[in-house]
C-alpha cells in the first residue's frame, strides 16, 4: 500500500487496517488506523488492495479564516470544497483565483497574475519564497484550467499541495498582520 496523507495528522504514512468490509455497493470499505498519530480513518476504494480512493473521513478542515478578505476568502473556500469533494481541477483552479483576489487586495500592478506576482515581490510585500508559492499556485489553476501536454488534468496530489500553499500564503498576507495588529493593540492598552 503507498503512504498516504493522514487526515488527522496531514502526515504522509502508512495505514493498519482495523476492520474491511468487502463489495459494499462495489466498492471496499477500509477502517484504518494511522501509523502516525494513531487515530482511525474511514476509507473508501475501487479496489481491494487499498488503491483507487473515492471517498474518506475525516474530511480536511473547511474552516476558513475569517481575516481574510471577502473575495479571498470566498474563492479558498470554494478551493477547500472542491478539494473535500474529489475535485481536483476545480480546486487548483479556485486556489489560483484566491491567489488571483489576494494579489488585487495588495493594490499589485502587471498585466496578468505572473506580473502581478512579481511585482509584490519586487515592492517587498511579499517575500521571495511566498513569490514561489503563489506561482506554483497559479501554475497548478493553469493545468486545471487550459491542461497541459505531459499532464492534462490536475489530480489529488496537486489539490492537497496547492491548497495547502494557497492556505499559508493567505495566512501570511492576512491573518498574521491583523493578529500582530491585535496583539500590540491589547499591549498599548495595558500600559
Amino acid at each position: 500500500m503507498p503512504l498516504r496523507k493522514c487526515p488527522y495528522c496531514k502526515g504522509l504514512t502508512n495505514f493498519d487496517v482495523v476492520i474491511n468490509a468487502d463489495n459494499l455497493n462495489n466498492t471496499y470499505v477500509w477502517l484504518e488506523r494511522c501509523q502516525n498519530c494513531a487515530k482511525i480513518s474511514y476509507f473508501e476504494t475501487a479496489t481491494a488492495n487499498r488503491e483507487h480512493m473515492i471517498d474518506y473521513y475525516p474530511k480536511l478542515d473547511t474552516q476558513i479564516d475569517d481575516e481574510l478578505p471577502d473575495n479571498v476568502k470566498t474563492a479558498f473556500k470554494q478551493a477547500v470544497e472542491s478539494l473535500n469533494n474529489g475535485l481536483w481541477d476545480g480546486c487548483v483552479v479556485m486556489a489560483r483565483r484566491a491567489i488571483e483576489e489576494a494579489v488585487s487586495e495588495l493594490d499589485a500592478k502587471g498585466n496578468d497574475l505572473f506580473h502581478k506576482i512579481d511585482y509584490l515581490e519586487e515592492q517587498r510585500k511579499i517575500t521571495p519564497a511566498l513569490k514561489e508559492w503563489a506561482h506554483e499556485t497559479r501554475l497548478a489553476g493553469k493545468l486545471g484550467a487550459h491542461g497541459a501536454d505531459e499532464k492534462k488534468f490536475a489530480d489529488k496530489e496537486d489539490a492537497e499541495e496547492i491548497t495547502e500553499f494557497c492556505g499559508w500564503f493567505l495566512r501570511y498576507l492576512f491573518v498574521l498582520p491583523k493578529q500582530l495588529a491585535e496583539r500590540r493593540a491589547k499591549i498599548t492598552k495595558s500600559d
